[in-house]
């Protein structure tokens, strides 16, 4: 048996500059660091029936590639050569559909998993970018290079991708109480509501493959608070990093009609009128996970007020470790 763990992300700034659509016309810049939710896959061999066992939200028993239903793990699976006798067992420690790149990071880590089964060799950008493809080109997917590249890397980094979609990883340099800092004054709370992402991102695709318009001009807005944001966190002036937070969630609703609504927009609001410098939706948006940034003095009124509103805090951690098989038998 063999175990994978797969990190989840956070996205801190320039989220939706990974897109084809905006970075093969202007580039992308993004801030993202994976954290301490993961999502875990188990892998073994069926040497007496043959069988392929699925195991994720239901359960797939069959003879053949073919004959599975769930998309990504066909797909996966079809690259490798086990067409028969595979147990593969996934557990999310976080809701799908919620915004921290779970699609992504699920893709990640079962490519982890089949290669360390295979005994296959692969550097992470490669296990990043294969992600990305089989995300993108084999299941057509309006998806980006944020999640797969977070998961499979690890850390907090800074994202850079060309017109052609090569990506160049950056890491940020903090040191420790400066990451400290950062984990105890960002704080994540559960919406309550899933959603799929990608009629948000399909919309959005759309509507950025013209060049004139306010989502192109609010995405010029948002890759600029990518590289803004980055500055901010290397300098430790998380005050400035928590306006440039309400910054992007302004400019990021301009882009699609999905991304926030009234109930949305009234829990946004409160948060800031009880201490909150800015915040977002973490990911696509229209539900998910919030995050807001909030000053060390305005931390205790925030987090006793925050609850009388039905939001129930998520503890975290920065992950440095990346996708990684932790357990071999």
């Amino acid at each position: 048996m063999i175990i994978v763990r797969a990190p989840l992300r956070i996205s801190l700034g320039g989220g939706g500059t990974d897109l084809p659509s905006w970075y093969e016309r202007h580039g992308g810049c993004f801030i993202s660091a994976s954290i301490d939710k993961y999502i875990y896959m188990t892998g073994s061999e069926r040497l007496v029936d043959k069988k392929i066992w699925l195991s994720y939200s239901q359960t797939e028993v069959c003879d053949h590639v073919s004959e599975i239903q769930h998309t990504s793990l066909k797909a996966c699976l079809t690259r490798y050569h086990f067409e028969t006798g595979i147990e593969i067992h996934s557990i999310s420690e976080v809701p799908g559909n919620s915004g921290m790149g779970s699609s992504g990071a699920f893709l990640v880590g079962c490519l982890t998993l089949l290669n360390a089964m295979e005994k296959i060799e692969m550097t992470r950008q490669d296990l990043a970018e294969l992600a990305c493809h089989i995300e993108v080109v084999d299941l057509g997917k309006s998806s980006g290079k944020q999640d797969q590249y977070a998961s499979a890397i690890g850390g907090l980094s800074r994202f850079v991708i060309n017109t052609q979609g090569e990506v160049q990883v950056e890491p940020l340099h903090l040191d420790s109480s400066a990451l400290r800092e950062i984990e105890s004054s960002l704080f994540l709370y559960f919406s309550g509501v899933t959603r799929s992402s990608e009629p948000i991102l399909s919309e959005q695709a759309t509507a950025l493959r013209g060049d004139a318009g306010d989502a192109v001009a609010a995405m010029h807005t948002i890759q600029k608070i990518g590289i803004e944001s980055g500055e901010a966190l290397e300098a430790n002036n998380l005050d400035a990093f928590g306006e440039l937070l309400h910054q992007h969630w302004l400019a990021k609703k301009m882009i699609s009609s999905q991304i926030s609504d009234p109930a949305l927009d009234k829990t946004y609001d409160f948060a800031r009128s009880i201490g909150a410098t800015g915040g977002k939706l973490i990911g696509a948006g229209g539900g998910g996970y919030w995050m807001f940034y909030v000053p060390p003095e305005r931390q205790r009124e925030f987090r006793a007020k925050i609850s009388g509103v039905g939001l129930i805090e998520v503890p975290w951690k920065f992950d440095f470790h990346g996708c990684s098989v932790i357990y071999t038998s």
